[in-house]
């Protein structure tokens, strides 16, 4: 290896995966016996001969010919661990090489500095980044497969394999970590790792929550801090309370082919994102408490601050009057006090009296303490902690991430031809212009095609779910679920069929002005991506949902598939067929004004589009990107990219980056 630093981050990983396989040797013979670890050691050893012999391949087969079961599931268990822990530590290397790999040229600073030697000014600078928006969406498939009991104790091994690597370590820790290393081998040998029963949207959810927390806690927060101090580098300041990066998911609401996912499973997952969003945010208010401990003997408070401190104490007498004796003369912790009471009474189900009905007004709050501090000698504290917490709030609201729903077109013409029929209408019998022509006079009118009844939540019918989203929006506002994403759409009445559905129930009414959803089409085949600037202006040039779009701010999303389009026409074709769309999309935006937002679905396979990210985003043609780019992020990549703090942090400023470039 060329590269000495390179050199030296594959030796110590070599190390560190000889140190780990010493030691899941050391936990077989505890927990299996001295014959296990034997008959790994004796498979290993054909195996790499195997490698260098390919004659030896009989040796192998005739080490593993006639084992018992046990035997056999004991083998693959050992091997399952270790690839486990040599994994961990790939990861925890890979942070090094991230950072001293000569490829990572587009990290955010090297971006700005690149603006900047464009000619760019500070607040062309400012501009670019407080618009952009990466909004990476996780899926459920493929499933992700380990369970969370594992998932817990190799990023605990991964933080004790950064401790030991310390060069300042002394003996006596090297020994703490290595006998914590073995506790830890013990547990995972005797965790199951499989999952008994076929996991269910909520424990799909739950998997998929677990990343999406940790990276909201842990990895994206410090890097938004980097994105601040890059641009205050260059004179410029960006506003906390709007973020670049968001956080979609598909769980619970990816509906296309799958039974299980009913309006009920919708409702649930959502609350368990609130939940968890909000529990997120009750931490970060108690460590903004124990941190603002000024007091009013040292500095002054702002009016405003005194005056809500005043109405505080008349709506919430029992929180103020303890805390004002455990918090005398320190107003700050005061405040803490009640928007953390505000939290847990919205937290809890139904929301208890005086919660918080929206993020909004606990960014006011926010927004309160951040202007007195700055006004009275603590602009570092607002610009610091209270900075943090109000970009955590912008990123994940009381959701957590934005809820995408995805359902097929033919179920939304289904349940319009049995809406049509009591009217006398033959909707099964007209062509695709005739649709076109009857559900546009219907977009364009508030009179239902059903009289209003109430729904099932469990009912998976595409009424039951349209009725669902309208409550769930009014009760958790816009922002828990945006876009309505149609698989297979081939032309215009796909996407006028779900967009009159929603009217319906209410979630659009043209007339009114009203627009509470985003309709998406997803293009997945060849002959589809061929069309779709064809597609694309018929859609745009449609008066009633040219005016949705104008409701959503001149914002229409567009998804294009690569799995189905590879496997429609093959790797290269679709490749081709999807660059040659994107270059339409383009096209469409630049002839209408509307900004098109490309959502990519992704994989992690090179037949599902997969690949280094920022490559992707810097490789699409001019004008696609436009400062947003929305991508599937699929379970089987999802820990490779996230399951690290760091790793997270590396791969979302490389596709940040990326999208501020483009």
């Amino acid at each position: 290896m060329d590269d000495p630093a390179l050199a030296d981050i594959d030796s110590r990983l070599r190390r560190d995966i000889r140190r780990l396989g010493n030691q899941l040797g050391d936990a077989l013979v505890r927990q299996s016996g001295r014959d296990l670890l034997d008959r790994v050691e004796q498979v290993r050893a054909a195996a790499r001969s195997l490698r260098r012999d390919q004659d030896s391949s009989a040796d192998l087969a005739g080490m593993l010919d006639g084992i018992d079961v046990d035997e056999a599931i004991g083998l693959v268990r050992a091997f399952t661990v270790y690839f486990h822990l040599a994994n961990t530590a790939e990861q925890v290397h890979r942070v090094d090489d991230l950072r001293d790999a000569e490829a990572n040229d587009h990290r955010f600073a090297e971006t700005v500095a690149k603006l900047v030697d464009q000619g760019l000014g500070v607040s062309e600078i400012v501009a670019c980044v407080a618009g952009a928006e990466l909004r990476p969406v996780f899926t459920a498939h493929p499933t992700e497969a380990s369970r969370r009991s594992l998932l817990d104790k190799l990023a605990e091994i991964s933080v004790l394999i950064e401790q030991r690597g310390e060069q300042s370590i002394a003996p006596y820790e090297q020994r703490r970590v290595d006998r914590r290393v073995d506790e830890l081998i013990d547990a995972i040998w005797q965790t199951d790792e499989l999952r008994r029963e076929q996991p269910n949207p909520v424990d799909e959810a739950r998997s998929i929550l677990y990343f999406l927390t940790e990276i909201a806690e842990h990895g994206v927060p410090e890097l938004l801090d980097d994105i601040d101090a890059v641009i205050r580098s260059v004179g410029g300041s960006l506003d906390p309370d709007t973020v670049p990066i968001r956080f979609g998911s598909w769980v619970g609401g990816d509906r296309d082919g799958n039974p299980n996912v009913t309006p009920a499973t919708t409702v649930e997952v959502l609350a368990f994102q609130r939940v968890r969003a909000l529990r997120l945010l009750i931490a970060e208010i108690e460590e903004l408490s124990a941190e603002l401990s000024v007091s009013t003997a040292v500095n002054d408070i702002s009016p405003a601050l005194a005056a809500q401190l005043a109405d505080d104490a008349e709506r919430f007498p029992d929180v103020m009057s303890r805390f004002t004796k455990l918090s005398a003369c320190e107003p700050y912790r005061q405040r803490c006090s009640v928007m953390h009471h505000r939290l847990l009474q919205a937290a809890e189900t139904p929301p208890g009296r005086g919660a918080y009905d929206s993020p909004d007004e606990l960014t006011a709050d926010l927004a309160l303490l951040a202007d007195s501090l700055s006004a009275h000698g603590g602009e570092l504290l607002a610009r610091g902690r209270v900075a943090r917490v109000r970009r955590m709030v912008a990123m994940i609201g009381f959701h957590l991430a934005v809820l995408d729903i995805r359902q097929h077109a033919r179920v939304h013409h289904d349940a319009l031809v049995e809406l049509f029929e009591p009217l006398g209408v033959d909707y099964a019998g007209l062509d695709r212009a005739g649709r076109v022509e009857l559900l546009t006079a219907e977009l364009a009118s508030r009179r239902p095609l059903a009289p209003p009844a109430a729904v099932d939540a469990a009912d998976g019918s595409a009424p039951a779910l349209f009725a669902t989203l309208r409550d769930v929006i009014a009760a958790n506002g816009p922002r828990v679920i945006e876009s309505y994403i149609v698989s297979m759409t081939e032309g215009v009445d796909d996407i006028l069929a779900p967009a009159v559905l929603a009217r319906d129930v209410g979630l659009v009414d043209v007339p009114a002005g009203v627009a509470h959803l985003g309709f998406v089409p997803l293009f997945e085949t060849i002959d589809d991506l061929r069309g779709i600037g064809t597609t694309l202006r018929a859609l745009l040039a449609n008066e009633p949902y040219r005016r949705i779009v104008g409701l959503r701010n001149d914002r229409q999303e567009v998804m294009v598939g690569y799995s189905d389009s590879n496997k429609d026409g093959g790797i290269t074709t679709s490749q081709w067929e999807i660059h040659k769309a994107l270059r339409q999309i383009a096209e469409v935006a630049a002839e209408t004004g509307v900004q098109i937002v490309v959502f990519h679905g992704r994989g992690g396979t090179i037949g599902r589009g997969g690949g280094p990210t920022n490559a992707s985003i810097l490789s699409q043609p001019a004008g696609v990107v436009n400062g947003a780019v929305k991508i599937t992020e699929q379970g089987e990549v999802i820990a490779d990219k996230y399951g690290l703090p760091d790793l997270a942090h590396r791969n979302l400023e490389l596709a940040l980056s990326a999208v501020v470039e483009a």
